[in-house]
């Protein structure tokens, strides 16, 4: 499988402190990759770094072979990477389909090409609004209560469907990689579950995911390689049943 991510010896700094001290990760086409660890291990830091919304003191940040080091938001957004952030962040004073609408500002259109049976090869313009439209199917598919929903206040919401709809939301703008920071984060263990079912969902629809969580129970469940940060370090990293072995870990993080 082709990295679709690569961040080499990433530093951030806020002030004096330093919080991310030159970790290293990978994530893989078609995978989910997950960051684990405490309050203050440096997840959500290096998750906004990926995305631009923190400056890397130093170190680079790749996608698809690029790097993006400390380029916008806006300008990832438009290259596939979109983040669901913490918090949720719902648009209070929209609707729920508008709040998804939001979400699809950087679709443009877009040139297919299908090639035949003789190896003639077919030009097709598909449109932002075909683009939205077909997407927007997609995400009342993945989560029905949002279609039921759609002409509703968002902030009316529970949290469950917040989530949802913050997820949703970041679905809408077509990622090639979605960033999701914290999304058990205030959230009941039932809905916890569906939400972690539906991320598993999303990977099998073909997106790769890059997930912050300190749920990691549900987390290692549907994660392909996991990294576990201890005070802006990597204490250990593997697939989930390599880490599963490692008794220091589970006692850590999943109370064994």
């Amino acid at each position: 499988m082709a990295k679709i991510l690569e961040v080499n010896n990433l530093i951030v700094d806020y002030g004096i402190i330093r919080a991310i001290k030159g970790i290293n990760l990978n994530v893989e086409e078609g995978t989910i990759v997950a960051i684990l660890g405490a309050n203050g291990a440096g997840k959500t830091s290096t998750i906004r770094t990926v995305n631009g919304i923190v400056k890397a003191a130093s170190g680079e940040i790749l996608f698809k072979g690029e790097k993006i080091t400390n380029i916008e938001p806006y300008k990832l957004a438009a290259r596939g990477i979109i983040q669901s952030p913490e918090g949720r962040l719902i648009l209070n004073g929209l609707t729920v389909e508008e709040n998804l609408m939001v979400g699809a500002y950087s679709v443009k259109s877009i040139v297919v090409e299908t090639k035949d049976e003789e190896g003639n090869i077919t030009k097709t313009r598909r449109s932002a609004s075909q683009l939205k439209k077909e997407k927007l199917k997609e995400v009342y598919v993945l989560f029905p209560v949002l279609k039921e929903r759609k002409k509703q206040q968002a902030s009316t919401l529970s949290g469950g469907e917040q989530q949802m709809l913050a997820i949703g939301r970041a679905l809408m703008g077509r990622p090639k990689l979605l960033l999701l920071d914290e999304p058990s984060l205030g959230l009941a263990p039932l809905i916890v579950k569906e939400i972690f079912e539906k991320i598993q969902q999303i990977k099998e629809r073909g997106t790769t995911i890059l997930i912050v969580e300190q749920n990691a129970y549900q987390t290692l469940k549907i994660a392909d390689y996991v990294y576990v940060l201890e005070l802006g370090k990597v204490k250990s990293e593997g697939t989930s049943k390599e880490l599963l072995k490692d008794d220091q870990l589970v006692k850590a993080y999943l109370g064994g």
